[in-house]
């Protein structure tokens, strides 16, 4: 099968973006809500059949209507103009589709994307709450290798920090076919050595959130690199284990995952509630395991890429594309072991 010609390809964004520029979003309450962010909320929207075909649906995402009503309206609908001129450019199977932005009469912008089954971290919301234990390590694994995929693909071909790795920014599509990253809201560029220079850039701003973040990020240095990317990667394969969010293990119950989702964790825009001080003087370190939970072998190659990349320096973490490279390279001695057994 021939791969198609980059105008064909092209020609094919430019009629999505204006098939989605018509096409009537209804009002909040009447759509299935899928989830919640940092000031947003992403709904299902089923469309309509078109010549008797059945289309698939959208994910769409818009400001909160609570965020509307406050002060960082316009800092978070900026975000979600910004997400849309970052994935109209992006092309890879592992990054969630872009369909279509439109701005409504008020200057409220919705973001149309491919639509996922749900998130990682609320698959492992409710694999704590029915006290499952840690994620399948096929699952893991899968996640792992879809991930690192997405993310050499930002780190060495667009040259691009996504900023916001955890659990819930990885959409899950049939019982984990495939991983998808999604939420490019607040990533910001790298420059042709792969690095983000903020002395260079003053303009730029390293957003995320807390208790995934880098210690060169909590720190704020001058110079990162996609390796802050990694740290934050690791903290998500720390999620499959713990089922919790990294440094919230030990808060009790009263501060128990569901307190502690993604739209209550704090990014450092300020808008969301503060997490708890012990977790912030936790943020940027490699967060204990739980005692509890005894994993089995196949966990090994899991446990020694969550060490990798939790690294303190930035230096000793590895490459997406070297975590990757681990994971095949597994894969072939677990085939050469069971074929000498």
């Amino acid at each position: 099968m021939n791969t198609p010609r980059r105008e064909t390809r092209s020609m094919h964004l430019q009629n999505v973006q204006r098939l989605s520029t018509p096409l009537r979003i209804p009002p909040s309450p009447f759509m299935k809500n899928l989830g919640y962010g940092t000031g947003v909320n992403v709904y299902k929207l089923e469309r309509s059949p078109k010549c008797g075909k059945m289309l698939s649906p959208w994910a769409v995402k818009r400001i909160s209507q609570r965020t509307r009503n406050n002060e960082h309206a316009s800092l978070f609908n900026s975000r979600i103009h910004e997400e849309a001129n970052i994935l109209r450019k992006l092309s890879h199977p592992n990054i969630v589709g872009f369909r279509g932005i439109i701005k409504n009469s008020d200057g409220v912008e919705t973001l149309a994307l491919e639509c996922c089954k749900t998130s990682l971290g609320t698959l492992l919301e409710d694999r704590n709450e029915d006290n499952e234990g840690p994620l399948p390590a096929k699952y893991t694994l899968k996640m792992i290798n879809d991930i690192t995929r997405a993310l050499d693909y930002l780190h060495t071909e667009v040259k691009l920090l996504h900023g916001d790795l955890k659990s819930f920014n990885v959409l899950v599509k049939g019982d984990f076919e495939i991983c998808k990253l999604c939420d490019f809201g607040v990533s910001l560029p790298m420059d042709e050595n792969g690095l983000i220079d903020f002395t260079k850039n003053p303009k730029l701003r390293y957003v995320g959130t807390n208790l995934w973040s880098a210690p060169e990020i909590i720190d704020e240095v001058e110079v990162i690199d996609c390796k802050a990317d990694i740290f934050s990667f690791g903290l998500i394969i720390y999620e499959t284990i713990s089922l919790v969010p990294p440094h919230t293990l030990f808060m009790g119950e009263t501060s128990d995952r569901e307190n502690s989702n993604s739209s209550n964790l704090a990014d450092s825009s300020g808008a969301q509630l503060e997490v708890s001080e012990i977790c912030e003087n936790a943020c940027g370190t490699r967060p204990p395991l739980p005692q509890a939970f005894q994993l089995t072998d196949e966990y090994n190659i899991i446990m020694e890429i969550f060490y990798c990349c939790t690294n303190e320096s930035a230096e000793d973490r590895p490459t997406a594309k070297t975590i990757w490279t681990m994971l095949q390279n597994d894969n072939v001695n677990d085939k050469e072991n069971q074929t000498m057994q």
